[in-house]
């Protein structure tokens, strides 16, 4: 159970734009009517592999201010960084590179190696610099690898260490404790959902002193809810960000959204483990077949890999959705934008999602989202402006229906998402986070130190 919720990999959004006409509100619904080349970086959801060129920023601006006004040294810490693939390890690069962007120096430290598939951070990266190291251990002092410095000569020096953790991240939570004893201010954001119980240990690892020393953040209210309950703790909500530009990009193919029902279009994008629930989705696209009418074609696009996939392949072909669902595995972030501009829908079945970056992405593309209630998705998706939330699999599959079957409704929350931007973009991101830095303490000028900020290879 722990190993499955490490794998957890997740974000925020928060949205603060006006709501808008509900139109499925209180309407009844008709009836009848491979791997990853050096070249590649993979997307929040695990689903997409994304081109290097999403690392270009610009350079660093004159004048870039944190708490105080100030340039902030900053040392993220992350068990897991690129070339693993996931929402925190995406999150953190990115982070980085846009504190960096900012005139920051950034340093992110790793228990993850290099190996043949790193990611060159471009030079207009600004100052950032990465550092891989081998996991702590748990009795002893910190593991030195390769020549490189110690974990507690890493953090010297910084203005705020920030770490990133999920369910077990033994190296973020050393590097907290680490600086927490030293005097450093540091924050903590958790990225994944906590089953009941697993809060415990993570606190506990840290010491109960030590966890009431530090600043609190989960990457959205429901994780942030579930900290509080579980280990006692304040819990701030500092949201994951998204530039929506590459999402709206795509032009919709001619004649979409004329009212014409001669295919109906799902998309999803997913890991198929067994927390994404993509049989649950299989259900779903079965269900919508038997309830639209023959006329009616519908095309499927369930876009990702994982462990599940040969699984759920082997159950298309069984069950006859060969023809009409596509399992495409990988796509990158411009193929996935085509599918997206070609839908009409996106589907996000997992319950336990604390964030639902996929589903953000289809967001800013426009698509309606059908997401299940209680998720990370509710951050930004509100029932009947953005999308659909489900109570349950049963409800779930009657709110696909009620989509397909009523055009001018699915059209106007396309509209609306179109539009309306999500209120979580990187400046703003960006700013929260400094301001969580501010309430942890980071406004005291300190020398950079040589171990963190120099001397490391910019990967």
């Amino acid at each position: 159970m722990v190993r499955e919720w490490h794998r957890a990999h997740s974000g925020w959004v928060a949205s603060s734009v006006a709501v808008r006409r509900r139109p499925w509100r209180r309407r009844s619904c008709c009836r009848g009517a491979g791997s990853v080349r050096a070249s590649r970086s993979v997307c929040g959801s695990c689903a997409v592999s994304r081109p290097t060129a999403h690392d270009d920023v610009a350079p660093a601006p004159a004048g870039a201010a944190g708490p105080g006004g100030r340039r902030v040294k900053v040392v993220l810490v992350s068990d897991g960084y690129l070339p693993r693939l996931g929402g925190i390890e995406l999150h953190v690069r990115d982070l980085g590179l846009q504190l960096a962007a900012l005139g920051h120096d950034v340093a992110v430290v790793t228990a993850t190696g290099a190996g043949r598939e790193a990611v060159a951070t471009p030079p207009s990266a600004g100052r950032l610099v990465v550092h891989r190291r081998g996991r702590p251990r748990e009795r002893r002092g910190p593991v030195r690898r390769g020549g490189t410095p110690a974990l507690v000569d890493l953090l010297d020096g910084a203005d705020v260490v920030h770490a990133h953790t999920s369910v077990v991240s033994p190296l973020s939570w050393r590097a907290a404790a680490t600086a927490r004893r030293r005097g450093i201010p540091a924050l903590v954001t958790v990225h994944s959902m906590l089953p009941r119980g697993t809060a415990v240990p993570m606190t506990t690892a840290l010491r109960r002193a030590t966890a009431a020393g530090l600043r609190w953040s989960a990457v959205s209210e429901v994780v942030a809810a579930q900290l509080r309950e579980h280990a006692g703790v304040p819990v701030a909500v500092l949201h994951n960000g998204i530039d929506p530009a590459p999402w709206r990009a795509v032009a919709r193919p001619q004649g979409a959204g004329d009212g014409s029902p001669s295919v109906f279009t799902v998309v999803s994008a997913l890991r198929f483990t067994a927390r994404k629930r993509p049989h649950v989705l299989l259900d779903v696209l079965h269900h919508l077949r038997a309830r639209l009418p023959v006329t009616t074609a519908v095309r499927a696009v369930a876009v990702g890999d994982g462990p599940l996939l040969p699984d759920v392949r082997r159950r298309a072909r069984a069950e006859g959705m060969v023809p009409w669902l596509e399992l495409p595995g990988r796509l990158s972030r411009e193929e996935l934008a085509g599918v997206y501009a070609e839908g009409d829908v996106y589907v996000a079945p997992a319950r336990w999602e604390s964030f639902g970056l996929a589903a953000l992405e289809a967001r800013c593309a426009g698509l309606p989202v059908v997401a299940m209630a209680g998720s990370g998705v509710e951050e930004f998706v509100r029932d009947g402006v953005e999308g659909l939330l489900a109570r349950d699999d049963a409800h779930l599959r009657e709110l696909v229906v009620r989509v397909a079957c009523d055009a001018d409704a699915r059209e106007s929350v396309r509209d609306h998402n179109s539009t309306v931007l999500p209120s979580v973009s990187w400046p703003r991101v960006v700013a929260e986070t400094l301001q969580q830095y501010r309430a942890a303490g980071a406004a005291t000028e300190r020398e950079p130190s040589s171990a963190a900020f120099r001397g490391a290879r910019p990967l």
